[in-house]
């Protein structure tokens, strides 16, 4: 989540005088931080630590360095010191919930995350988080109420549009999908994911041809998203095109020529294009890395003119071999 930015409270305790040599401190500890040199970070951050004005945020980075070599609970004691140094500070509560949202305690995170919206009420990326937290939990209408809370505060966010673009997707709300991905694309045009996951919505409702313009579209943007291509295979598929699927799953496994579904689908393609010998390789090789390809086979249609052939049938009951 980065280094806290810091706001001092002025507490009477201390002139700006006497607080400046711990600014300093706090500086020196976030330089050695972005370059990784954790130990000078902390050292310097322990300096911070007498600053009563200070110590807070000094705890919260001394937690996040620890989050960073993956000492979580003791990331967890860091942050919980920070917050008893100052609870009133809506920094604090808030970093600390993106923190138990980091390490998937979602249901402390939300409460953490009220705190800070008690103390900043206009604080969208709380709202936004608690989407988050609440759709990774799938308690879903939660989420939705927390997006829109989120969007109201900030309503180009073009994150939320686009998690709630999925979100809606996910739960088959295609219409809502559509309109929260529409909106994102028109505050980031160049962003391809929300082209991507329209075409998704498209594809969904067997309006193929809208679909493909805008997966051309998010392949304008992306074209080395290898998922992407698979998804653009796929549909080409979908669409009798088994040439134009053929170019984009080879592009596919040139990035990556052991994935064993982009092989599965180049063996499809080549039955749909009629030449069994290389679709009858291309699904044995499949078989040979994962046995569940053959239950795949036995059920996809381009393979259904195969199922009483010979040479079809020693390749799906063939045994696995070592690889």
């Amino acid at each position: 989540m980065g280094i806290i930015k810091i706001r001092v409270r002025n507490k009477g305790a201390k002139t700006l005088g006497d607080i400046q040599p711990f600014l300093n401190y706090l500086e020196i500890g976030e330089l050695y931080q972005k370059v990784g040199d954790f130990e000078r970070a902390k050292e310097a951050y322990e300096k911070v630590i007498e600053c009563p004005e200070l110590a807070s945020f000094a705890w919260v980075n001394i937690a996040k360095i620890e989050a960073a070599r993956n000492h979580l609970k003791t990331a967890k004691e860091y942050y919980l010191r920070a917050v008893e140094t100052d609870s009133e500070s809506y920094e604090i509560l808030y970093n600390y919930a993106n923190f138990l949202l980091d390490i998937q305690d979602y249901e402390e995170a939300i409460e953490s995350y009220d705190k800070a919206l008690e103390k900043e009420p206009s604080l969208a990326l709380a709202n936004y988080n608690k989407g988050v937290a609440y759709s990774r939990m799938e308690k879903f209408e939660q989420a939705i109420e927390s997006y829109n809370k989120s969007l109201k505060m900030n309503p180009d966010d073009y994150f939320c549009l686009f998690d709630l673009g999925i979100l809606y997707y996910e739960i088959g709300n295609i219409k809502e999908a559509v309109k929260h991905f529409q909106k994102a694309i028109e505050l980031n045009p160049k962003e391809g994911k929300a082209y991507e996951y329209m075409a998704e919505c498209f594809k969904k409702t067997s309006q193929f041809d809208i679909a493909l313009t805008l997966y051309k579209r998010a392949f304008d943007l992306n074209s080395d998203d290898i998922i992407l291509q698979y998804k653009m295979g796929d549909l080409y598929l979908i669409l009798g095109q088994a040439e134009e699927a053929m170019k984009y799953f080879n592009n596919a496994l040139e990035s990556n020529s052991v994935d064993v579904l982009l092989i599965y689908k180049r063996a499809c393609t080549y039955a749909d294009m009629g030449d069994k010998n290389k679709s009858l390789k291309e699904l044995s090789i499949a078989i040979q890395f994962n046995p569940i390809i053959k239950d795949m086979a036995l059920i996809d249609k381009c393979f259904t003119p195969y199922h009483e052939d010979e040479e079809f049938q020693q390749v799906i009951n063939s045994r696995r071999r070592p690889l």
